[in-house]
């Protein structure tokens, strides 16, 4: 009866893990796939216009705001993937996707303030929830980093410090595309400078890699025998 009762315990295991994978990985597609609709839709310029002004698209209307929540519920479903499958999330790591999480939702639900309609506060709920997502997702990252020895081959492992230093470099250039482009006088160098490094072409970037990051994790998910652990959440 306890054999009998273990190996159900893992089949359940398996299945709630396969659940959680299939949510990560359709969550994560539907962000993408929502925004790339959005961009094609829209007639603002990819290059020099950041994403959050496409919540004022006419065309499209509401897809960014759903390519966020999905995003957000993507990053809860890896983070499920990751405990289920046996890799050590510590706490500070599960913070991080508690904040990311709630930064995405929040960018959502408050839009920036391009028009005069839109509540100043709202605008500076978007830019700091924004800015706590991106700065935290990389986070998680290099936690589960630390603490894959033994979930990961070296190859995912070595693959997922790559992308996480891309992504880190890709944050500063667009930390300072952000000043360019909002706090420093318009001289011929800032301005120079903000045509080689545009605010909202740097944004993508990181977007890019962000969603790289979460792919790779999954990949870390991978444990080497098949054996997902027991204490996948109902």
């Amino acid at each position: 009866m306890g054999q009998l009762g273990t190996r159900t315990a893992t089949a359940g295991a398996a299945t709630r893990l396969r659940a959680w994978t299939v949510a990560a990985w359709a969550a994560l597609g539907w962000a993408v796939f929502t925004l790339l609709v959005l961009h094609a839709v829209s007639s603002f310029d990819p290059v020099r216009d950041p994403v959050s002004r496409y919540a004022f698209t006419a065309e499209g209307a509401g897809m960014l705001e759903a390519s966020l929540i999905s995003f957000a519920i993507g990053v809860v479903a890896v983070h499920r993937v990751l405990v289920g499958s046996g890799v050590r999330v510590s706490g500070t790591a599960t913070a991080l996707v508690a904040v990311t999480t709630a930064g995405l939702v929040a960018a959502a639900l408050f839009p920036a303030t391009y028009t005069d309609d839109i509540d100043p506060v709202s605008g500076l709920i978007h830019q700091y929830a924004s800015l706590l997502a991106f700065l935290s997702l990389p986070g998680i990252a290099l936690c589960v980093l630390e603490h894959c020895q033994d979930s990961a081959s070296a190859g995912v492992r070595a693959r997922l410090t790559r992308l996480l230093v891309a992504d880190l470099a890709a944050l500063a250039l667009f930390g300072a595309s952000y000043c360019l482009d909002n706090f420093l006088p318009p001289t011929l160098v800032y301005s120079s400078l903000a045509e080689v490094l545009p605010v909202g072409g740097v944004q993508r970037v990181v977007l890019v890699l962000h969603v790289f990051l979460l792919a790779t994790l999954l990949t870390v998910a991978r444990r080497p025998r098949g054996e997902p652990s027991a204490d996948v959440p109902e």
